[in-house]
Formats: C-alpha cells, structure tokens, sequence
C-alpha cells in the first residue's frame, strides 16, 4: 500500500497587480527599467519581446531585455529613453499572452503610458560674440552694444542691473532688449 495527495487544479488566471513607473506618470528617469508584479508567478516562457513591450509615441518598439524573477517581469531598455517622450507599456493578455505555470492567461492586455523627465542643462550660458570688439577705437558715440551668447538666455534675467554699459565706475543709461 502507498497514499499520495493529488494536487490541485489551478483554474485562477493571473493578474497585474503594480506596475512601475506607475500609469499616467510624469518627469520618469530616461534610464528606467519597467516593471509589471503579478498576483502569482508567470511563466517564463511566455515572457518574450512579444508579450511584453515598451514602444514609443510612433509606436516603434523599444528594444529591450526582458527576465522574470519570482511573481515579477521586468524590461530593461537597450539605450536611454528620450526626453520628454510619451512611452506606452502593453502586455499582452489571452492564449498567446503571458499565462501563469498551470497555463491559465493573463485575462485581457494590460497597458500603461508614461512620461519621461526633461533634459536637464547644467551648462551655463557663455558670451560668444561682441559688437563693438572689445578694445576696439574710433567707436562712434550712436552705436548699439551688443552681445551673443551660446544658447538662448531667459529675458526675464538679462536688465540694467545684469547687462550695463560703463565709462569708468560711471553706469551710462540705456535701454536693454532681448532676441
């Protein structure tokens, strides 16, 4: 005589329960990975470049690694995301989706956007160009001054205080503008 205990059938599908970055999100890290946790472990085999997906706003996908670990799939993007860019997550639900061990699939496709961060520029504005030349002579006394810098400037910033023409220690009074 033997006994055994029979196991049980698993008929529950299942289901996303997190996802990082979160849907909707906004000002996301160009070099994140996405997340998707499940209620139960998937199986692996079902994971694939086709099942999981990150595409941008043109609706390329975005090529990626993909791994499973426990009850958690996650895509790690080949190169940095760009900036500002509109991303959409889908994976994909139903009998070619991504299913659990027992075979059960996940219900429908699951998707969610998000947005990535800004470029952040911590290069200051250098002066490239000066009208008249410094040390330049004979300059006639109608001439505007002028001065180019690398990048656009934030007008609001460039004033009297901020931008002044001097005959020694002496502040001449003029009119500033930006363009």
């Amino acid at each position: 005589t033997w006994s055994f205990t029979s196991a049980s059938s698993d008929n529950t599908p299942p289901t996303v329960t997190s996802v990082s970055p979160l849907d909707g999100a906004t000002g996301v890290s160009v070099n994140t990975t996405v997340t998707a946790s499940f209620s139960e472990t998937g199986d692996g085999a079902t994971v694939t470049g086709t099942t999981f997906q990150l595409k941008d706003a043109g609706n390329n996908v975005i090529p990626a690694g993909i791994k499973t670990v426990s009850n958690q799939i996650i895509l790690t993007p080949s190169a940095p995301l760009g900036n500002s860019a509109v991303y959409t997550v889908t994976i994909t639900g139903g009998d070619s989706g991504v299913k659990d061990p027992a075979g059960n699939a996940l219900a429908d496709d699951s998707n969610w956007t998000f947005i990535t961060a800004a470029p952040v520029d911590n290069t200051p504005p250098t002066v490239s160009t000066v009208s008249p030349l410094n040390g330049a002579t004979g300059v006639s006394i109608n001439t505007t001054v002028t001065a180019s810098f690398s990048e656009a400037v934030n007008g609001t910033t460039v004033t009297g205080t901020t931008f002044q023409l001097k005959a020694g220690s002496t502040v001449i009074p003029a009119t500033v503008n930006t363009a």
